[in-house]
């Protein structure tokens, strides 16, 4: 058995581990080194692979917010290490697409290179790349902001988005609900925000019950969490409250569940199917005893949802002004 499968038997060694972890990632954002592993998925497929994936986000998209097409300006949040999502909405449509990333994930510029030649191939896109040009800007239209966060990208509201979209990254933010209220303020009239939020450990307590990670008291948790943009545990209830004050019209929709193999189409609790409501149930109750005391007043069934799907839009006659007041109480980054 390695050092590492011991370290991750013992909860308390793995918390020791991430501590240490998180004080490193902490000096090396000091130092502006902001290249990292994390995001990478597409150094672990293979062509065909990063095509499928490429092209399953992009509906994935298009189908949680409604829509026909993309068009106007588009925001993505965290695009990982490759820009194809970025290709398909230029060539739907979109005229301009930002990428906002923390991180600059490590990659090879040939390989993704490569995987954008062969997405254009597939959907006639090849007008829209470049024949020479610096890294990232070998697509037309695409303007990337590394080492940007986006609770401060979209602070101020001086650019309008007509969509803003992230794919399991909000709940790496450091301050994700003030995060939304800029974004909220960003939308041009029509606009709409679309999120997929992924609400488990990410694999930090791995071999654990799956809610391990909310047994952590919550000073702790920040120290082995907040450098290195691990879950920042901002569950389910913060976003259905953040929606419902948001004055945005939009639905907060359940994609995975505690204990539960896998994803479901978004529904809501009421229509997923009983035996798995149940299970999923059944994991908050093996664990509630043992809940951070900041945790315990949330009810079994908020933290059964371990996955969602926020979107929210801007109706078209509103002024794209702020839409809440209750930013000036929430901790900025």
């Amino acid at each position: 058995m390695s050092a590492t499968d011991l370290v991750k038997r013992s909860i308390f060694l793995t918390c020791l581990y991430y501590l240490l972890d998180d004080r490193r990632a902490r000096r090396r954002l000091a130092r502006d080194d902001l290249v990292t592993r994390s995001g990478t998925r597409h150094a672990t497929l293979s062509l065909d692979e990063s095509i499928e994936y490429i092209d399953r986000v992009f509906r994935d998209y298009l189908e949680y917010g409604g829509l026909t097409r993309f068009h106007g300006r588009v925001a993505e949040i965290g695009p990982g290490d490759n820009f194809g999502v970025a290709l398909r909405m230029l060539g739907d449509g979109a005229t301009e697409v930002h990428t906002i990333d923390r991180y600059r994930p490590l990659h090879d510029d040939s390989t993704q290179h490569r995987i954008h030649r062969a997405l254009a191939a597939r959907h006639g896109l090849n007008g829209l790349l470049a024949d020479t040009g610096a890294e990232g800007r070998a697509i037309r239209g695409l303007t990337p902001h590394w080492g940007t966060p986006a609770e401060s990208f979209f602070r101020g509201g001086g650019t309008k988005f007509d969509h803003i979209v992230s794919r399991a990254v909000l709940e790496h933010l450091y301050d994700p609900l003030g995060a939304l209220d800029d974004m909220a303020a960003s939308l041009a009239p029509g606009g709409t925000l679309i999120h997929r939020i992924d609400l488990r450990d990410h694999g930090m307590f791995r071999g654990h019950h799956p809610l391990t990670f909310l047994t952590i008291p919550d000073a702790r948790y920040r120290a082995m969490t907040r450098g290195a943009g691990r879950p920042n545990r901002v569950l389910f209830p913060a976003w259905r409250n953040w929606l419902d004050q948001s004055r945005l019209t939009g639905s907060l929709r359940i994609t995975r569940l505690a204990g539960v193999d896998g994803e479901i189409a978004p529904a809501e609790w009421n229509d997923i199917d009983p035996a798995m409501r149940r299970a999923a149930l059944e994991t908050v109750r093996a664990i509630r005893p043992r809940l951070a005391p900041s945790l315990a007043q949330f009810s079994d069934r908020d933290l059964a949802v371990s996955g969602c799907v926020l979107v929210a839009g801007r109706r078209a006659h509103d002024s794209p002004t702020s839409a809440l007041n209750r930013s000036s109480t929430r901790s900025r980054s």
